[in-house]
Formats: C-alpha cells, structure tokens, sequence
C-alpha cells in the first residue's frame, strides 16, 4: 500500500507499463483488453496529475506554474491523442517511445513527484487520499480518421501548438 504521493504514482506507472507490455506480449494476438486497461488507466493517471497534482504544486508555488509544467502539458496531451485511434503494435511502440522521455521527467529526485512532495509538505498526504479516490475513466470508442495522431511526432508537433507558453 502506498504511503506516499510519489510511491503511489510510481506504482501507478509500473502498472500502467505491465498492461502495455501485456498488450503485445502475444507477437500472434494484440491484448486489446489489457491495451484498454491501459488505456483507461494512462487517462486516469494523466487527470490526477493535471487535476489534482499541478494546480496544488502552483497554488503553494505562489501562483507560479513549476518549470516543469508546460512540457508535461505538452507531453499528456499528446499521449493522450495516441490513446484515440485503433491501437496495434506500432502505436505501442510509439507510445512506450513517448512514455521513456515522459516518465523521467516525473520520476526520481528531480522529477515532478519528488518536487511536489517537497513543496506540498504536508499537503501532500490529503492530496493523495484525493488521487486514490480519482474516478476510474469512461473511455470513448477508437477513431481513426482525420486528425486522428498514430505517431508520437505528429501527436507531439499538434500539442506543442495547442499548449503554447503564453507570452508574459
């Protein structure tokens, strides 16, 4: 059981990794119950950081989004216009490629879960209480026509215009 935000959310990721490892673990049939496990799950992690954890980290940051954010907007975004179209082993892959630059940046000492547990202090335990109570997510059918990303770039390129710093 988890006693801490960071724990938490880390076993959430090795969870979240072990669906989409189970995904394609057959090379002879696509797992596309444990693909929409990971599905629902990556969508429900994601919420809990931009719902819960980043407006907590600015709120006690003084109003001040951490440094951190603006690629992590970027990053969830675009994973999550991978989530959309039918998924095969090439958007795995192009989601696992995705996932190895993302985790890092949550991850670890200087990761986003260390620094909100250091500037949350002892809100940090509340909040997770609240991550742990998130609400599992109800997901839409797949879609694979126009607009629909099936690589990390064009996922990645289509974000980064609609989460543009603002200018200051």
């Amino acid at each position: 059981m988890s006693n801490s935000l960071s724990a938490y959310l880390l076993e959430d990721h090795a969870r979240l990794e072990a669906l989409l490892n189970q995904s394609t673990a057959d090379p002879e049939r696509f797992d596309h119950a444990a693909f929409e496990n990971f599905r629902a799950g990556l969508l429900r992690h994601i919420g809990i950081e931009e719902k819960l954890l980043l407006p907590a980290a600015r709120r006690k940051n003084g109003g001040t989004p951490l440094a951190l954010a603006q690629p992590l907007h970027t990053e969830h975004a675009a994973l999550a216009s991978l989530l959309v179209p039918t998924p095969d082993v090439a958007l795995v892959g192009e989601l696992r490629g995705l996932l190895l630059q993302h985790n890092p940046r949550e991850e670890g000492a200087e990761g986003l879960y260390a620094l909100c547990e250091n500037l949350l202090g002892s809100e940090a335990m509340p909040l997770l209480e609240r991550a742990k109570a998130a609400p599992a997510v109800r997901t839409a059918p797949h879609f694979d026509g126009a607009g629909a990303h099936r690589t990390a770039e064009s996922a990645l390129r289509s974000a980064a215009r609609t989460f543009r710093p603002k200018s200051p």
